[in-house]
């Protein structure tokens, strides 16, 4: 049985009060405790469902340090089972994009595959108080990535109302992970 105490109460939900105080600390702002907005952390299907996988996964761990919470990460993908290079969030905007032409559905498999690492970065350090150094770094070139996919949205949606919304916030989650400290 794990000793770590940062779960949320599923009678509550996500909140402040069952957040590692680092996360406290480093998520100021409200769109980090709202399951229902969808440019949070946690607030779409992907993260929402990444945060409730990664506190059973932490509870479940026994005696001694947790495994590196990127093996966790890419088990879920691999149980996700889209069809999104290993190493895509690499890759320069030129590969992506030519990745992305090849299928109409790959810019939401891309998506959801950046969800799950910006929202298990987030997760970790709001349950654990850190982030893994290895998963830290796959969550910035993650948020990265949705910048860029954010301008392609631009481009293509030039009237989208959300545009403006969704990057302000995720280059608010990047300030947030950059201030976070890793394990």
């Amino acid at each position: 049985m794990s000793t770590i105490k940062y779960f949320d109460d599923p009678e509550v939900g996500l909140s402040r009060e069952t957040s590692h105080p680092a996360f406290v600390r480093i998520a100021v702002h409200d769109f980090y405790y709202d399951c229902g907005d969808d440019f949070s952390p946690f607030g779409n299907d992907d993260g929402s469902d990444t945060l409730a996988a990664l506190e059973e996964w932490y509870q479940e761990q026994t005696g001694g340090k947790p495994a590196k919470t990127l093996r966790f990460l890419r088990q879920q993908l691999s149980d996700w089972d889209l069809p999104v290079p290993k190493d895509m969030l690499a890759h320069d905007d030129a590969a992506k994009a030519q990745w992305l032409a090849n299928d109409d559905m790959n810019q939401s498999y891309l998506r959801s595959v950046c969800r799950a690492h910006v929202a298990t970065a987030f997760a970790q350090l709001k349950i654990m108080g850190s982030i893994d150094a290895d998963l830290h770094e796959q969550a910035l070139l993650a948020l990265a990535c949705q910048q860029w996919l954010n301008t392609l949205a631009r481009i293509k949606y030039p009237d989208w109302e959300y545009a403006d919304q969704e990057s302000e916030r995720l280059a608010l989650m990047n300030t947030a992970l950059e201030q976070a400290s890793t394990a």
